[in-house]
């Protein structure tokens, strides 16, 4: 059965999708652990696309909406197959997979290392390189040469790569009506004063941005890469000098602003509650957003991936950030989709393999949901 999910998650079908790919495996997975009967909407949220615990499902469908994707891939996959051999299945209104068919040859005979659980526990030890000898038996590497690309100089390079995870002390306030007066400071009569706030030293950070740390950090195990999550607001450049270095988050992130201020694509705050997105060789594009997800309604975001190569300093970095954690969301998913660089790989001019590149993204924002990005340009100097 491993070898029959194998073989469908290397399909042409499933390799576009990576969520489509994990949220199959998870399931495949638990169904054969016997563990079936976890296989809820809010258990897989959590535990495949990063959601909180008990997260509300009224209002964000990832689950359901993976669920009829992977229905559709599967039946397509299946349409040029012939008969016979193993089937997975994924009932209409169930997340529990269903197994037809009759193994062509004893799974000994098989040389495909079986998938293995990756619950969020197992990503809270990713910081010390847990994460990738628990998924050492993963072996399902994209096949994408553009993707492959792109990440290339940083995988293969010697020393332990640092993912530079967004993040600062928290400030906290004693009541709901010091937390309104902070989101409308503004408002008629709203006074706030040092006594109720308090200030936590733990390193805070937005779910989006959360699931932008998983889809890195899975893809980084599944590539046999020795890791470390680092805080930003807790390192220096020299702390990092010559290691590869992953930086996720735009605006909570000072790593992302700070390698990316003279670039040709770069985001600043013009102003109470507006943020810009300027490229330096057009005066004419400029893009504006105003508010800011969660507590103002974004029906646009902006994000970039942005791969930065300097041999003089031993400078090798991949920074991923939008203005909203929805937009950091969005851009790593799109700097660890297939299907997003095949695209790029089109759009860039000959050679972008071996430069710096800088990808520039547009998401359209429904309620919490971001949709996929469209390419808004490609630069590669």
């Amino acid at each position: 059965m491993r070898a029959a999910l194998a073989e469908i998650v290397a399909s042409p079908e499933f390799r576009a999708s990576q969520k489509c790919r994990s949220f199959l495996i998870y399931v495949v997975e638990e169904t054969l652990a016997g563990r079936h009967e976890s296989l809820k909407e809010r258990v897989i949220g959590a535990e495949v696309f990063g959601r909180a615990p008990g997260f509300e499902t009224a209002g964000d469908s990832i689950v359901r909406v993976k669920a009829t994707e992977v229905r559709k891939r599967l039946a397509k996959f299946y349409q040029d197959q012939p008969a016979g051999g193993l089937r997975i299945e994924l009932p209409t209104g169930s997340y529990v997979p269903v197994f037809h068919g009759q193994a062509p040859v004893a799974a000994a005979e098989v040389d495909v290392a079986a998938p293995r659980r990756m619950s969020r526990r197992v990503m809270a030890g990713a910081a010390g390189g847990g994460l990738a000898a628990a998924l050492g038996g993963w072996t399902f590497w994209p096949k994408s040469r553009a993707l492959d690309a792109l990440w290339a100089p940083l995988l293969t390079g010697p020393g332990q790569l640092v993912v530079c995870a967004s993040g600062a002390p928290a400030v906290s306030a004693v009541d709901l009506s010091v937390v309104e007066a902070l989101r409308r400071p503004h408002a008629p009569g709203a006074t706030i004063r040092l006594d109720q706030l308090s200030l936590s030293r733990q390193a805070q950070t937005s779910w989006p941005t959360v699931q932008a740390l998983v889809d890195v950090t899975r893809m980084l195990a599944v590539a046999g890469k020795p890791f470390q999550v680092r805080v930003a607001a807790e390192m220096s450049f020299d702390q990092v000098n010559g290691q590869p270095l992953v930086v996720i988050g735009m605006f909570s992130n000072p790593w992302t602003i700070e390698l990316t201020r003279h670039l040709r694509f770069s985001f600043e705050i013009a102003g109470a509650g507006e943020y810009v997105v300027k490229d330096s060789q057009r005066p004419d594009f400029v893009r504006r957003v105003k508010g800011l997800h969660p507590v103002s309604a974004m029906p646009v975001d902006y994000a970039q991936v942005t791969r930065l190569l300097d041999p003089r300093r031993n400078r090798r970095v991949i920074a991923i950030g939008g203005i909203s954690g929805l937009g950091t969301q969005v851009a790593a998913d799109f700097a660890t989709s297939e299907h997003g660089w095949e695209q790029v790989a089109q759009m860039a001019p000959a050679g972008w393999e071996q430069r710096n590149v800088q990808v520039l993204l547009e998401t359209r924002i429904i309620g919490d949901t971001p949709s996929p990005p469209t390419i808004l340009a490609v630069h590669a100097w």
